[in-house]
């Protein structure tokens, strides 16, 4: 059974500061699917897949997208990670609503 989480915000720290995006979150059968929003184009979507006690995944590249790279591990009810867009590092932050 899969649980559907809308309206999460998704926060980006790099090097240029803080940045901020919306978009949902998807858990079925031990993954979590990513859709976060990308105005003006297509959702970022990374499927990740447990590996050891981290999440990660790759967004499904579609021709001219950007490659995303992304690995994440929930801490109490924070989801904590680092995401990789276009060889540009951030850690990044979630939480899932109530």
């Amino acid at each position: 059974m899969a649980n559907t989480y809308n309206d999460v915000l998704f926060e980006f720290f790099g090097a240029d500061g803080l940045e901020q995006a919306r978009g949902k979150v998807i858990r079925r059968d031990g993954e979590m699917a990513l859709e976060v929003d990308c105005p003006g184009d297509r959702p970022y979507s990374i499927r990740g897949i447990p590996h050891r006690d981290f999440l990660r995944g790759r967004h499904q590249d579609q021709p001219n997208d950007v490659a995303v790279e992304a690995k994440w591990v929930c801490l109490d009810d924070l989801y904590i990670g680092i995401w990789i867009e276009d060889r540009r590092e951030y850690l990044f932050r979630f939480r899932l609503p109530d």
